[in-house]
């Protein structure tokens, strides 16, 4: 959020430098960069409060003495006659309406709202809409304005599950499907609430009748709405973080004043709904918040912070109503501390029990030194995510509404990093991530690794693909290396996947790998991606072994087979699996190559098998008669062809 610091300078009494400002704004949490008289602000997703100049006029109070109050209306407004139906008053319990007839043009702008297009560089739209634009960015309050002359039925406030084009008050065309807010007129839709307004109901530079809405959205029905229909839209994003629920009524007045400001005003009035009123109440004990903290603050120290901020100290602590994000004696703390700053609370030394370092790798840092020595490179990515099943664990008080569930799983986040990366034309991608999961009935610790493009930058890799055997080679490796046993695998169906294998080690199932379906992957690129995920959990490196190397040949076999029907494919894994374990000459086998065409209905399997002993040379008979065995368990199966025999 960008504003200009000689309007933010108007809010105070005392007025400081630019650099003292910056200080401030750092000491209370908002990052921010400063270009010229600008204040670029990163405002955290839990603050939306200070998503306007009063807003972060009102966090430095304390220090400058904020001046919030701005001039407004305060004559009596008639009741406003117009047919209005909230059918969402549990999404929207708060809205108002004021109608307002100008008589005479506007000549130009007072200079406080002529600054707010000049100093921010923004273009200027008609005058009702460019007031209803400043008003956001002095309150923080969206307000939306129709050419009352366009309204000819009754406004309905309604959520509504319909497939219907809408034409943005931009000029774009989207088609609203699944569960919308909308504001209707006659059944049509003249307004994505919360969101945009249409093209039809919009003002212009003509109109003199407005009707302009006010309201209070909860966020979470807003969330997500301007990305769902690709729409740039500055209410939605203030929406979506919270506004003052009880702010509609005097932003209103306001505007009301802004207007008078600048033309004779023929005629308003105004409609208001109010169903949410009751404020939050904390418990506030001074001892526990200095416990929380470690501070030793006086009682009265600590209600001069909390008051310079709009709180209100009863029986408990009322918070007010542009502070929806606090809920607990933590959040009072928090509150505290950053008005005393985390710098200048003091520090204590901490006694703590001298640890020697063992020289010694566990799994987990043995597993990331070989996916890095294989050109992986390491993922790591936040434990939230938008994604929910029967398992997920809801976190309350999320900082991102948007991300309040705990992941159940790493390749969603993978799926995430990769798309990232594709769409920034990279071709060779090869990731890997080892971190929690949580599920209401666990926490796992899991690895998973994701692969796609070119299997590398020289000439004689550059056209090879990376692929499922290379893949589930490395995994492999991986078993053999630090587990000191191999993996068994199953073939199997997933939604996610459209090969896909089970993977067990020692009878216990702990993932899976496969060829993820395109569908999943938000990108251009349709080059194939391969993934595994697995469980850590009760995995232990191998005890050290000295295995002695074969000085004589190993025989390498492979099996191509044609395969009519997909589900005998499971049935084909398990023979091969069985008749292997039984074959002590078989040192290695696994699927090289898998191809599907669902089109035209063809599937094809490649097996691999090194055949070696310790003492001799095999010859082609010995190895025949066990590739005999092989490929009869195959073809004693409905549906599977092997060529040439």
């Amino acid at each position: 959020m960008k504003i200009a610091y000689p309007h933010l300078l108007n809010f105070f009494k005392e007025k400081p430098s630019l650099e003292e400002l910056s200080d401030k704004l750092l000491q209370l949490g908002h990052e921010h960069e400063i270009e010229g008289d600008i204040i670029d602000l990163e405002i955290t997703p839990n603050r939306g409060d200070c998503l306007s100049l009063k807003g972060i006029a009102r966090d430095l109070n304390y220090f400058y003495k904020a001046e919030l109050d701005r001039d407004t209306y305060e004559g009596d407004i008639p009741k406003l006659d117009f047919s209005f139906q909230n059918k969402a008053k549990d999404l929207c319990p708060n809205i108002s309406f004021v109608e307002i007839e100008i008589d005479g043009s506007i000549s130009g702008y007072k200079p406080y709202l002529e600054n707010y297009f000049k100093d921010l560089k923004i273009n200027k739209n008609n005058f009702f809409t460019d007031v209803s634009n400043y008003l956001a960015y002095e309150t923080g309050q969206p307000t939306h304005c129709y050419d009352a002359s366009k309204i000819n039925d009754t406004l309905v406030l309604e959520k509504r599950n319909k497939k219907e084009k809408f034409k943005t008050l931009l000029g774009s065309e989207i088609e609203l499907e699944g569960d919308n807010l909308v504001f209707t007129i006659g059944g049509v839709a003249v307004d994505l609430a919360g969101t945009m307004g249409d093209e039809s109901t919009a003002c212009n530079n003509k109109t003199t009748k407005v009707l302009v809405e006010c309201a209070y959205f909860k966020p979470e029905e807003i969330l997500g709405k301007a990305r769902q229909y690709n729409l740039t839209s500055e209410a939605a994003y203030k929406f979506e973080r919270g506004v003052d629920y009880l702010a509609q009524e005097s932003v209103l007045r306001r505007f009301l004043a802004i207007v008078s400001d600048h033309t004779k005003i023929k005629s308003l009035s105004m409609h208001s709904e109010q169903n949410k009123t009751d404020l939050q109440q904390i418990n506030f004990d001074s001892n526990k918040l200095n416990s929380i903290l470690g501070t030793n603050i006086n009682e009265k120290d600590q209600l001069k912070y909390l008051e310079s901020l709009g709180f209100k100290n009863c029986k408990s602590m009322m918070v007010p109503s542009h502070r929806s994000d606090l809920e607990h004696t933590n959040d009072l703390a928090e509150e505290v501390a950053r008005m005393v700053g985390y710098d200048n609370i003091a520090a204590e030394s901490l006694a703590l029990g001298i640890k020697v370092k063992s020289m010694e790798q566990s799994l987990e840092e043995k597993c990331k030194n070989l996916f890095v020595s294989h050109g992986f490179f390491e993922v790591i990515n936040m434990p939230f995510t938008t994604e929910e099943s029967e398992s997920s664990i809801s976190v309350d008080n999320s900082i991102d509404k948007q991300r309040a569930k705990l992941r159940t799983n790493l390749i969603n986040s993978l799926k995430n990093n990769l798309a990232y990366n594709q769409n920034r034309q990279k071709d060779s991608i090869k990731f890997f991530e080892i971190a929690d999961i949580y599920t209401k009935a666990s926490q796992e610790k899991r690895m998973a690794a994701l692969v796609n493009g070119r299997s590398n930058k020289n000439f004689k890799e550059f056209n090879a693909q990376l692929d499922y055997a290379y893949l589930k080679g490395l995994l492999n490796t991986i078993a053999y290396e630090l587990l000191g046993e191999g993996l068994t695998y199953s073939h199997d169906s997933c939604d996610e996947y459209e090969f896909f294998e089970h993977i067990t080690f020692k009878g216990k199932d702990i993932g899976g790998i496969g060829k993820l379906n395109n569908n999943l992957v938000d990108s251009k690129s349709k080059t194939p991606v391969f993934a595994f995920e697995i469980s850590l959990d009760g995995l232990n490196l191998s005890e050290k072994k000295i295995e002695k190397t074969s000085d004589f040949p190993a025989i390498f076999r492979d099996i191509s087979m044609s395969i009519d029907n997909p589900e005998v494919l499971k049935e084909l894994s398990d023979k091969l699996t069985e008749s292997v374990k039984k074959m002590s000459l078989i040192k290695e086998s696994f699927i090289f190559d898998y191809f599907e065409n669902k089109k035209l209905n063809i599937m094809k399997v490649g097996y691999r098998f090194k055949f070696q002993t310790e003492d001799k040379s095999l010859t082609d008979k010995e190895v025949d008669g066990l590739m005999k065995v092989l490929t009869d368990k195959a073809l004693s199966i409905n549906g599977v062809n092997i060529e040439g025999l």
